[in-house]
């Protein structure tokens, strides 16, 4: 029942920040983040829910620094496979294989960007030294892989100047990933797609100045009917 009164907030939370975020994208699946967040949240709160995946005792806790530690070449290729297949929380490589398969059937350009967005987030958290065992686990990857394909192919034709537009929010979009895994520790919550959906709406916002200015008959008129 609580998930299925979470479904139901969830679509009107879609309808309303569509309606807000109309004039520059899309509500991409902040409806999503925004209510399970609450929901997960609340679950502290309700004796009569049981969070099994979530932290037990006490909620406010500090963020424990790790040392990173190297990768080897086969847990990059696994990062790169899993940041795909945690696009819809499932860590298997077959599963990320199947997703890129169906990118491909729709478009290749979005099964293109989806690899290579994976393959820049790994190299990425790899080179500033994060955690191992979450670029094996494709936890710092699944967002920049929206990212890419949000940015380089639906809001965005496909281009270079794309391409390194694209790039630069899927690094950044790593960046904001660890930013928010962290900020959310003394909550006990998952990041979730936020830093997708943070990253996105930034790259957006400039999109007038970005996209070329489409020429009008009536502007090549004008000057014509003057001279």
């Amino acid at each position: 029942m609580y998930v299925i009164l979470g479904a139901a907030i969830s679509v009107v939370v879609m309808l309303a920040t569509t309606n807000v975020v109309k004039p520059w994208g899309g509500a991409l699946t902040f409806p999503f983040v925004l209510t399970t967040w609450l929901l997960l949240l609340a679950t502290y709160g309700f004796s009569g829910l049981a969070g099994t995946a979530l932290p037990s005792g006490k909620v406010v806790a500090a963020f424990q620094p790790y040392q990173a530690s190297p990768l080897q070449p086969i847990d990059l290729v696994s990062g790169v496979f899993q940041s795909i297949s945690q696009v819809f929380l499932k860590g298997s490589g077959i599963a990320a294989l199947l997703l890129l398969a169906g990118l491909a059937v729709n478009s290749l350009a979005a099964a293109g960007f989806a690899l290579g967005g994976a393959i820049l987030a790994v190299l990425t958290a790899h080179l500033f030294g994060a955690e191992s065992d979450l670029i094996t686990g494709g936890l710092l990857g699944f967002s920049p892989v929206l990212t890419a394909i949000a940015l380089g192919t639906v809001f965005y034709q496909p281009s270079w100047r794309v391409v390194a537009y694209t790039a630069l929010a899927t690094v950044f979009t790593v960046i904001a990933q660890s930013a928010l895994n962290v900020a959310l520790t003394p909550f006990a919550i998952p990041a979730l797609t936020a830093p997708f959906v943070l990253v996105t709406w930034l790259f957006l916002l400039p999109r007038q100045c970005l996209e070329a200015v489409p020429v009008v008959a009536s502007d090549i008129e004008k000057p014509a009917a003057a001279a």
